[in-house]
């Protein structure tokens, strides 16, 4: 009846994706990056989970989403997941909002829910907590809307709007970010990076040197999920959070 897709740079979506398949009883869930939309199981609510990038849906959820065919699904519905569920957060789904409905979907979900932020700091371990617990809740809670049909939207002010546009403007200063990541000489060419770039923006050259282009969207995975430690920014060190970041860590 459920089909769930998220989008997990760090592991935070992940984690609410599994709550979620859980209280809905579903085995139906996929890594959206991995995943061409024509090859769902057909069912009748599919919902999308991604983490929120600079206030908007990263480009690989937004392929995604423009990419599904029409009908596929009678409902839709939207989980954002960012280190906030303030105002701040409101206007992420805007765009995959308009997609979907020009082709005549119906959103029962469209919500956000906040997690440990994953970038420059980290949140004391008292917030983290929290964050945890409050998610944990706010999961059951859509859960049931989603099980009951109940249509649940947030209302997105100008200044959230206003937020997210400005938010546009990431996506450029990341190709930058990852034109100057590097592999150090602990690199053991897993390939761990490359397979799992969910851009495809790593390539490891001749068998001996990984390389990264211009398609970079910031999401941390390939630093933060490298078993040698080995890649980092040259430039841009105050950025990555300096130890890295895993959701398995507090849960």
């Amino acid at each position: 009846m459920f089909t769930i897709v998220q989008f997990s740079p760090t592991g935070n979506t992940a984690y609410i994706a599994n709550l979620l398949s859980k209280h809905l009883n579903t085995s139906n869930i996929y890594p959206l990056e991995h995943t061409a939309p024509e090859t769902l199981v057909d069912s009748e609510h599919l919902i999308i989970l991604f983490a929120i990038h600079a206030f908007n849906a990263p480009k690989t959820v937004m392929r995604f989403v423009r990419a599904l065919p029409q009908n596929k699904f009678k409902k839709i519905s939207l989980i954002g997941v960012g280190c906030s569920d303030l105002w701040v957060n409101y206007g992420a789904s805007t765009e995959i909002r308009k997609i979907l409905t020009d082709k005549s979907y119906q959103i029962v979900v469209d919500e956000i829910i906040a997690m440990p932020l994953t970038l420059i700091t980290i949140f004391p371990e008292n917030v983290i907590k929290d964050q945890l617990k409050k998610a944990y809740d706010i999961t059951q809670i859509l859960a049931s809307n989603i099980l009951n049909e109940v249509v649940s939207h947030k209302a997105i002010p100008f200044k959230s709007h206003l937020l997210s546009n400005i938010g546009k403007i990431e996506p450029v200063a990341a190709r930058f970010f990852g034109l100057e990541l590097y592999a150090k000489k602990s690199c053991n060419q897993c390939s761990l990076c490359v397979r799992e770039c969910p851009e495809h923006n790593i390539q490891l050259k001749y068998s001996v040197k990984i390389r990264f282009g211009f398609k970079c969207i910031m999401c941390m995975r390939c630093i933060y999920n490298c078993p040698q430690k080995a890649i980092a920014p040259r430039i841009s060190k105050f950025i990555p959070i300096k130890n890295g970041y895993s959701i398995d860590r507090y849960v």
